[in-house]
């Protein structure tokens, strides 16, 4: 009798979409997290997916925090969601200059359990600014090509944590792009440009003191280049 009911309860088990319920999937999916900072010192963003699970139909919700160190027993705070299904977070007031690194932990509560991933990270590692913005072409006369921008609306104090900018540009036809940097400034003359020509203009940015890793390219810009009258 006893054996007939293990089996019993195995074959139960195996079966548990056949009474409603959602078993495991066969391999745990675990949230795959990244986390940047586009708004330093402000905040830094956290973002992450969730590879689908093939016997899963319901939505699944997320919880989020993080703790300065990577101590169990550290204190935790909540990365601050949308909702509870969003897949992103957000942590604020970021300690700067700190050598001991945040911790976010991304727990996904499926219908079957829980699984978790963490993230360490130290915010000036993960500085990545939005790309430049408003990137400008102006001809002047000469033969050269004035271009001039603005930093990202997303990055708060310009003036005090400033950025460095490199340019790349191409001439319609011409199979590369070549590249200029690092700028300081917000505008750069570009000389001995062919007239008649159109060229294709990109700039990105970085923190200015090397921190994290350059932005990605700015929308491209374009022009014409006109002989001067």
């Amino acid at each position: 009798m006893i054996p007939r009911l293990i089996l019993t309860l195995a074959l139960w088990a195996s079966c548990s979409p056949c009474s409603g319920r959602e078993g495991p999937p066969a391999a745990p999916t675990h949230p795959r997290a990244r986390c940047h900072a586009v708004r330093y010192p402000i905040a830094v963003d956290c973002f992450w997916t969730l590879p689908p699970a093939a016997n899963s139909t319901r939505s699944t919700s997320f919880i989020a925090t993080y703790r300065l160190g990577v101590a169990a027993h550290g204190e935790s705070w909540p990365c601050l969601q949308q909702t509870p299904e969003a897949t992103s977070c957000t942590i604020p007031d970021v300690q700067m200059f700190s050598m001991v690194p945040y911790m976010l932990n991304v727990t996904a509560v499926h219908s079957w359990g829980v699984s978790s991933s963490f993230v360490p990270f130290i915010p000036e590692h993960i500085i990545k600014p939005d790309p430049p913005e408003a990137v400008h072409l102006s001809p002047l006369p000469g033969q050269q090509l004035q271009v001039q921008w603005e930093p990202p609306k997303s990055w708060p104090f310009p003036e005090i944590f400033s950025l460095k900018y490199r340019v790349r540009y191409k001439r319609h036809g011409a199979a590369r792009f070549r590249q200029v940097g690092p700028i300081e400034a917000t505008s750069f003359t570009l000389r001995a440009v062919r007239p008649q020509a159109r060229y294709y203009i990109q700039v990105a940015a970085q923190d200015l003191m090397d921190y994290g890793e350059y932005s990605d390219w700015s929308l491209p810009a374009s022009v014409l280049v006109t002989p001067a009258k």
